[in-house]
C-alpha cells in the first residue's frame, strides 16, 4: 500500500465536506504539481547528509502536503473549523440607528382637572421661571392661576389628595383665621425669610428646613402639617398678585423654596396622612424630575 495514497485519502477525508470543496481542488492541484515537478537536491545538501530511503522521502513529501492543505483550509475556505464562521460586517442599514432627539415638552394647561396623558409637560406662560417636570398616569392639571400651576393624581374620578404646585409667594397671612390680613411689613426677599415665615404661620406645624439642591439650584426644604381639626373653617397661608391661598384640613405639604436667579420659587408637594407609599413615590418622582431654567 502506498504511503502517498493513504495520506491523500486521509487529508481527503478530513476536507471532504461541502464547505470545504475549494480545499478539496486546491489539494489535487498540490498533489499533482508533486506528482509531476522533478526533485533536485541542493548540492550543499548533498554533501551533508546522505542519500535518504524513498519511503521516507516519499512520506515527506506527503506531510508537507497535509501541512499544506491544512494552512489553506484555515486561512481561506469561507469557516474556520476551529474558529467557526467569520463575523458579518453589518451593513449601513443594520448599523445602530442614531439617538432621536427628545421629545418637546407638551405646555400644561393653565386650567383645573384637565386630564393629562404621561409624559413631560412645561408650565405655562405667566411664570416667571421655565420648568418642565414628568407627569405620570392618572394624573390631571391643576393650574387655577399664571403663578400657581401644577398637577395632581385623581383616582376613580376623585381627587386624591396628592399633588404638585409651582408656585410665587409674595407674603404670608398675619393670622390664618383672621380673614386673610397680611404680614406687615411684607415677608423680606430671601429663602430663609420666607421659610422663617410659613414655619412661624399659628396653629401649623412645621420641621426644621434644611439645605437641598433642585437641579442645581440652592434652596430650603421642610413639612408643613394643617391641623386636621382646626381652630376655624378655613385657615389661609399666604399670597401673591392672584390672591391669598389656604390649604385643607390634615394636608401635608413638603415645601422646596428655592432661589432660582433671583426669583424665589416655591415647589409643594402635597398628600394625606392616609396617602399610600406608591402614592407617595410617584409624588416624589414628580418632584424629582423637575428642571428649571432662570
Amino acid at each position: 500500500m502506498s504511503t502517498d495514497r493513504d495520506v491523500t485519502r486521509i487529508v481527503r477525508s478530513w476536507l471532504h465536506e461541502d464547505a470545504y470543496e475549494d480545499a478539496d481542488r486546491i489539494l489535487n492541484l498540490v498533489l499533482d504539481e508533486v506528482d509531476t515537478t522533478p526533485q533536485r537536491r541542493a548540492g550543499w545538501l548533498a554533501r551533508r547528509f546522505p542519500i535518504m530511503n524513498t519511503n521516507i522521502a516519499r512520506l515527506g513529501v506527503a506531510s508537507a502536503v497535509v501541512v499544506l492543505a491544512i494552512i489553506i483550509g484555515i486561512n481561506f475556505l469561507p469557516g474556520s473549523y476551529f474558529g467557526g464562521p467569520p463575523e458579518a460586517t453589518p451593513s449601513p442599514s443594520e448599523a445602530a440607528p442614531s439617538p432621536s432627539a427628545a421629545a418637546s415638552p407638551k405646555a400644561l394647561p393653565l386650567e383645573f382637572d384637565v386630564a393629562l396623558t404621561p409624559g413631560t409637560y412645561s408650565l405655562a406662560e405667566g411664570f416667571p421661571v421655565a420648568i418642565t417636570f414628568d407627569v405620570p398616569t392618572g394624573w390631571v392639571a391643576c393650574s387655577p392661576y399664571p403663578v400657581e400651576q401644577g398637577a395632581c393624581q385623581k383616582v376613580s374620578n376623585v381627587f386624591a389628595g396628592v399633588g404638585v404646585a409651582f408656585t410665587i409667594i409674595d407674603n404670608v397671612v398675619a393670622d390664618p383665621c383672621a380673614g386673610g390680613a397680611l404680614l406687615d411689613p411684607p415677608v423680606g426677599p430671601s429663602v430663609d425669610d420666607l421659610v422663617t415665615a410659613i414655619s412661624n404661620l399659628e396653629g401649623f406645624e412645621a420641621t426644621t428646613a434644611t439645605d437641598v439642591t433642585l437641579d442645581g439650584f440652592d434652596g430650603k426644604q421642610f413639612t408643613l402639617t394643617d391641623p386636621s381639626s382646626p381652630a376655624c373653617g378655613d385657615m389661609k397661608t399666604w399670597a401673591n398678585a392672584d390672591g391669598t391661598y389656604g390649604v385643607g384640613a390634615g394636608e401635608i405639604q413638603e415645601m422646596w423654596i428655592l432661589d432660582v436667579g433671583g426669583v424665589r420659587v416655591v415647589i409643594a408637594g402635597t398628600y394625606l396622612s392616609t396617602s399610600t407609599e406608591e402614592e407617595l413615590s410617584a409624588l416624589r418622582q414628580v418632584i424629582a424630575s423637575t428642571q428649571i431654567e432662570p
